[in-house]
């Protein structure tokens, strides 16, 4: 519960820290040469909990870090950012002779949406897809940490491969 709600007081801090226009030197434009962005809270249809808070602040880090555009309120925003994970998934990678689970791969699947304030879609890709590989512990905290950090993995992937994409318009 504490973790929770660590998660979003993170989230709204850096929303609102990049809502003041703080961006890096970026890498290039966006689709439609957006220069002021907005994210939206990422729709989580999966069962891992708090996902859509660490996607959110992944992709708002890969912008600031990785593009031209400032991340800023939706208000001031040429365009926003729409994302949805349809799907957080684990599945056993390899077991022990005793068939216990040693290796998990977590895969992570999504669709993204550059939409521009006049409501048209100016970039859109679905079932992008990124997985990482965690070994599994016979504790549970240690085993839900280490699914953790395999998310944030993937989230920090997903987030530079979209990104590198919308700079690439494909």
């Amino acid at each position: 519960m504490i973790e929770k709600r660590l998660v979003y007081i993170a989230v709204v801090m850096f929303i609102v820290v990049a809502g003041c226009g703080y961006r890096l030197s970026g890498g290039g434009p966006l689709p439609g040469n957006v220069t002021r962005v907005a994210v939206a809270m990422f729709e989580n249809r999966s069962f891992e909990t708090g996902a859509e808070a660490v996607f959110t602040s992944a992709l708002m880090t890969e912008l600031v870090q990785s593009s031209d555009a400032r991340v800023v309120d939706r208000g001031d925003a040429e365009a926003v950012i729409f994302a949805t994970i349809k799907s957080i998934t684990l599945g056993a990678l390899s077991r022990t002779s005793e068939d216990a689970v040693v290796e998990r791969r977590v895969s992570a699947v999504l669709d993204f949406k550059v939409v521009s304030k006049d409501g048209e879609t100016i970039w859109s890709v679905r079932d992008f897809s990124e997985s990482e590989v965690y070994t599994v512990s016979s504790e549970n905290a240690s085993d839900e940490a280490a699914k953790r950090e395999a998310v944030q993995e993937i989230a920090d992937r997903v987030s530079e491969r979209i990104i590198s994409k919308m700079r690439d318009n494909f």
